[in-house]
């Protein structure tokens, strides 16, 4: 069954590229929604997942002649919509959340959606160790106690003998700068 849907779309893939708008047609009617539901968990923003997932589209027709074989779709349209939304969000300069484990459409899970899943899980691991390293002694000190120990900001704020209000703003500037820095290694990731 994966295999003729596979087969189905790739036929739809060699159309556009010769060119026939009914093939992008069907593309856009079969994953538009899906795309859509993507688009909103990765910005909170319903009006720039919908430019976001629009523009996936006209991409996919402006660029037609030169895209390669697509074997799966839903991984190529799934990449094609994380850059584009993150181009909108950087240039719109949005506030950056994204559950990346929660990105990538899983329709059928096959062998590649598993691979593509854990790569983007260690390469995520890997920017958040490399982000979380940017961070001050305190900081790193704050996200071990609230996210490895499991403690509350009462019993940080007891522990370190500092204030609650203290340690909520800490771990508020912990995370958002954690944010951040994920943005920026992401950005620089799609660059190279």
């Amino acid at each position: 069954m994966v295999e003729n849907i596979k087969n189905i779309d790739a036929i739809y893939w060699n159309n556009l590229k010769n060119g026939d708008p009914d093939a992008l047609g069907y593309l856009y009617d079969k994953y538009v929604d899906k795309l859509f539901e993507k688009a909103c968990r990765l910005t909170n923003n319903r009006e720039l997942a919908k430019d976001a997932v629009q523009e996936v589209f006209l991409e996919l027709w402006q660029y037609r002649m030169t895209l390669s074989d697509i074997q799966y779709s839903q991984g190529y349209l799934s990449k094609v919509l994380l850059s584009v939304t993150l181009k909108k969000m950087k240039k719109e300069n949005s506030t950056f959340h994204v559950k990346l484990d929660d990105f990538y459409i899983s329709e059928d899970l096959n062998i590649e959606g598993l691979i593509i899943s854990r790569d983007l899980e260690k390469d995520t691991a890997k920017k958040l160790q490399k982000a979380i390293s940017m961070l001050s002694k305190r900081q790193k000190q704050i996200l071990q106690l609230h996210y490895t120990d499991g403690l509350s900001y009462e019993q940080i704020a007891e522990k370190l003998s500092i204030n609650y209000q203290s340690v909520n703003n800490l771990a508020f500037r912990t995370i958002h700068q954690l944010r951040n820095l994920m943005y920026i290694l992401l950005l620089l990731m799609l660059c190279v």
